[in-house]
């Protein structure tokens, strides 16, 4: 094997190594939002955060030199195009759980919002803005 064809195969295994990780983590977190424990999600961020950044810099330097590439050969080509569609349609679910979460949660805001502003409103006919009438009896 050549140096370039060594380079290429390390940088796509590299990728594919990130993704994988990355991909098993973002399952996790649909599995625990898909149960409603989303506090548990918390832990698993800092290595999240860790292989997002790696795996950003892993593709800026696979497309700084696509040519490359074909160097590490069709089946580790292939391979990492399943795993990125694997991985893309795992984000994709954990976006519809997320959007699924924040509706849920602007819906119990706003029905707790109606049910608060319906308990302040002025009771026996007053308008709002006004006091009720106050009689003082200077007898007493």
């Amino acid at each position: 094997m050549t140096t370039a064809t060594l380079d290429a195969t390390t940088r796509v295994k590299t990728l594919i190594a990130l993704t994988e990780e990355l991909t098993a983590i973002i399952t996790r977190e649909n599995e625990l939002l898909e149960t409603r424990r989303p506090q548990e999600i918390a832990a698993l961020q800092p290595d999240k955060a860790r292989l997002a950044a790696a795996y950003a810099q892993s593709i800026r330097c696979v497309a700084a030199d696509r040519a490359s590439l074909a160097a590490a050969g069709d089946s580790l080509i292939a391979a990492l195009r399943d795993l990125t569609k694997t991985f893309e349609d795992r984000a994709r679910r954990q976006r519809a759980l997320i959007d699924g979460a924040r509706a849920a949660s602007e819906s119990v805001v706003r029905a707790i919002a109606e049910e608060a502003a319906r308990t302040a409103e002025p009771r026996y006919g007053a308008r709002p803005g006004t006091s009720a009438p106050v009689v003082l009896d200077d007898k007493a």
